[in-house]
């Protein structure tokens, strides 16, 4: 998960580490975009898919990542959103490990 502070970027990575850096939200939105497996739900966060554990469609529009984090779905974004994951979820249904 990404999260964007004014200038700052806050990565928080698998192991438990955070590292800030002084590039927008923005920048790695643009550096990481549709051929990857990022989305931004929020003007503040940018999410790997492969990360999201649930995904509350009904109730709050939130997110669940692996890492405990919660995080909301912007109201303008959920409609594209939904389309992503299902479209996610269908790829990786059709994987075969």
């Amino acid at each position: 998960m990404i999260e964007g502070d004014g200038n700052y970027t806050l990565f928080y990575c698998t192991n438990g580490r955070r590292i800030m850096v002084s590039k927008t939200l923005r920048d790695y939105e643009k550096l990481l975009g549709e051929k990857h497996t990022f989305f931004r739900v929020h003007k503040s966060y940018l999410i790997n898919l492969q990360h999201v554990v649930r995904y509350d469609v009904k109730g709050e529009d939130s997110v669940w990542m692996k890492n405990g984090k919660i995080v909301g779905v912007a109201r303008r974004r959920k409609q594209e959103f939904d389309l992503v994951m299902r479209k996610f979820q269908s790829y990786r249904n059709a994987i075969t490990f």
